[in-house]
């Protein structure tokens, strides 16, 4: 299967160290969210290592899901539901281990983003993870050119550019209503929020893979 969004230089590594987190430490049977499925490129890959799991993505676009409900039948459960309105979302009665999204919360305004994560939180296992794998907001302009240096090294390095900016003002100005991602600190204080510890457990560029588990 083809990653439908590809064209990111570095995703392929991202999605690697998020699937292989789950399927070093996942217990057989245990059961994965995925919030932002899509097509399913995220649940193939998983399947692909351990066709032990409980696997359910949820996904706005019922388009998206009706893909995946051909390619995988019912061998993963597909929910439409939209992160906007978590409280909305019709998940089967259960608690996650692992509860994951990819590229999806820069999507969402902060407000949004602090809903989701609580809602996650309320269906997370005691002994579960959060991994969100997003794009990292950059807030310090005096740094700005030590990013631009990482972004042309990955575009030498892989052969393809990351998004980026002539100067911090630009990059400022490319924020928009579907590209909002939030600053580490930010993410820090929202899982402290809910009770929970959080780090960044890859960063690649500006973008980030962060995990968050229980207190």
């Amino acid at each position: 299967m083809e990653d439908p969004i590809g064209g990111h230089p570095t995703r392929g590594e991202q999605l690697d160290v998020l699937v292989q987190i789950v399927t070093d430490l996942a217990k057989p049977g245990d059961a994965v969210l995925d919030l932002g499925c899509g097509t399913g490129y995220l649940e193939h890959l998983l399947e692909a290592r351990r066709d032990d799991l409980a696997l359910t993505g949820v996904d706005r676009k019922g388009s998206a899901l009706d893909e995946a409900h051909t390619r995988f039948g019912e061998r993963v459960t597909f929910v439409e539901g939209d992160l906007t309105a978590p409280t909305m979302i019709q998940l089967p009665d259960q608690r996650f281990r692992f509860i994951v999204s990819a590229l999806t919360f820069h999507d969402l305004t902060d407000a949004q983003k602090q809903a989701a994560l609580a809602w996650a939180r309320d269906r997370l296992s005691d002994d579960g993870l959060i991994l969100v794998y997003d794009r990292i907001r950059l807030d310090q302009p005096t740094l700005f050119p030590a990013q631009q240096a990482i972004w042309r090294r990955i575009e030498r390095v892989h052969g393809a550019a990351m998004r980026t900016a002539d100067s911090f003002a630009a990059y400022e100005t490319d924020l928009s209503s579907t590209n909002r991602p939030a600053r580490l600190d930010d993410y820090r204080g929202w899982f402290s929020g809910l009770g929970m510890a959080s780090q960044v457990l890859h960063l690649h560029g500006n973008v980030g893979l962060i995990g968050a588990a229980p207190l």
